[in-house]
C-alpha cells in the first residue's frame, strides 16, 4: 500500500539537526538557524519578518508589507511575533552549543530592526540540546478543545519562572470564576471585530489552504475542517458577520482549558513588546517540550475597549500583551498539521 506524501507546508519543519554545517563559514551557520527562527508563530500566520544575514549576525527585521492594519494597527503583535522569531533564533543557536548574543531593537534610528542575534567566534561546547531543538520544529498552534487534565503545579512554576527573566509576568489562571470573565470577554471581542467589514476582510485575506504556494495564512486543518474548505471559509468570513458564531465556538475552549495564561508588562512600549516575543518564545519550547499545546485569545487585547477589562480581571495594574489557552490533547486526539511556511529565500536578505 503506498503511504501519504506528507505535506509541501511540513517540509520547513522537517530540519534534521545532522545536517547543521559544523565546519561551514559563519554565515551557513547563521542561516541553518534562520530555519529555526522561520517557525516561530504570528498573528495570521503572516510571518511578517525578514532575516537580514552577514558575516557574524542576523538582524531580524519587521516587513511591514504583511501588518494586520485592522487587527494590529500599531505594530504590537507584528513586533511580538518578530521578537519570538529571534529569540527561537537566539535558543536553536545556544541548543547547537554555540556562543553569541541577542540584542533588542539594536539600532535606534531603524525600528523595523526588532533584535540582532549575534555568532561568538568561541569555540562550540560540543554539548547539543536536541529536546530544545525538537521543540522548536514541532510546535505547533492547537484550536482544538483540551482535556480536562491540570498542568502540574511544578510546571507551571517553571513556565511562570522562564518568562519572568525577561521582565514579563507570566499570570496563570485555573479559577473557574476567573475564566468565566475571561470567556465572556474573548466572545464580546469576537462579536465586535466580526462586525467590521474590514475586519472581516483582512482576516478572510489571510486564510490560505496549505497547498497554497504563498507558504502562509490561516489553513482550514489549524481550525478543524478539512483544507479543501479554506477558501469558501474564507468567503464566508468576508461576506457576513459570524461573530455570534465564532464566540459560541471560543467560549467553551476558555472554560474547558486546565490553564489561561495572560503574558503581562508593567507598560506598553516597543520594548516591552520585544520582551513579551521573547518570553513567549521561551515558554512555548518548555510547553512543548513537555507536551502541552496552547492556543491563542487575543480578541480582547486587541480591542481597545476590552483589553482594561481583561487587564482588571487578571493582571490589575498591568498591560496585558498576550492571552492564551494551556493544555493538552484529549486522548486519541490526533495533532493538527504544522501551519505552512514562506520559502527561505523569500525571507533571507544577504546583506
Amino acid at each position: 500500500m503506498a503511504t501519504a506524501q506528507p505535506l509541501a507546508s511540513e517540509k520547513a519543519w522537517n530540519i534534521e539537526p545532522i545536517d547543521f554545517p559544523h565546519d561551514g563559514t559563519s554565515r551557513e551557520v547563521l542561516a541553518f538557524l534562520v530555519r529555526y527562527a522561520m517557525l516561530a508563530p504570528s498573528g495570521h500566520n503572516a510571518q511578517p519578518w525578514c532575516f537580514v544575514l552577514a558575516d557574524s549576525h542576523v538582524d531580524i527585521v519587521a516587513d511591514e508589507s504583511r501588518a494586520l492594519e485592522r487587527v494590529d494597527p500599531h505594530g504590537r503583535e507584528l513586533t511580538i511575533s518578530c521578537a519570538c522569531a529571534a529569540e527561537t533564533m537566539y535558543a536553536a543557536l545556544r541548543a547547537f552549543g554555540l556562543t553569541g548574543s541577542l540584542i533588542p531593537l539594536p539600532v535606534p534610528q531603524a525600528p523595523d530592526v526588532i533584535a540582532r542575534v549575534t555568532l561568538s567566534d568561541v569555540p562550540s561546547k560540543g554539548i547539543e540540546d536536541y529536546e530544545t531543538l525538537e521543540a522548536i520544529a514541532s510546535r505547533r498552534t492547537v484550536r482544538l478543545p483540551y482535556a480536562d487534565t491540570p498542568i502540574p503545579h511544578d510546571v507551571q512554576t517553571l513556565l511562570v519562572e522562564t518568562a519572568r527573566p525577561f521582565g514579563v509576568e507570566l499570570t496563570l489562571q485555573d479559577n473557574a470564576a476567573v475564566k468565566d470573565g475571561v470567556a465572556a470577554l474573548v466572545a464580546d471581542a469576537d462579536r465586535i471585530q466580526f462586525a467590521d467589514p474590514a475586519f472581516r476582510a483582512e482576516f478572510a485575506s489571510w486564510m490560505h489552504p496549505l497547498t497554497s504556494p504563498s507558504g502562509d495564512g490561516l489553513a482550514g486543518p489549524g481550525f478543524g475542517f478539512p483544507d479543501w474548505a479554506t477558501r469558501a471559509a474564507a468567503s464566508l468570513f468576508r461576506m457576513f458577520d459570524l461573530g455570534s458564531a465564532v464566540a459560541r465556538m471560543d467560549k467553551p475552549n476558555v472554560l474547558g482549558a486546565p490553564l489561561l495564561g495572560v503574558f503581562s508588562t508593567t507598560g506598553d512600549t516597543r520594548a516591552e513588546w520585544v520582551a513579551t516575543g521573547r518570553a513567549l518564545a521561551a515558554v512555548l519550547h518548555q510547553l512543548t517540550m513537555r507536551r502541552i499545546v496552547n492556543a491563542f485569545l487575543n480578541q480582547p487585547i486587541e480591542v481597545t475597549t476590552i483589553r482594561p477589562k481583561l487587564a482588571e480581571l487578571t493582571v490589575p495594574g498591568r498591560t496585558p500583551q498576550l492571552l492564551c489557552r494551556f493544555g493538552y490533547l484529549k486522548e486519541g486526539v490526533a495533532l493538527p498539521p504544522h501551519s505552512a511556511r514562506r520559502p527561505f529565500n523569500d525571507v533571507i536578505i544577504a546583506a
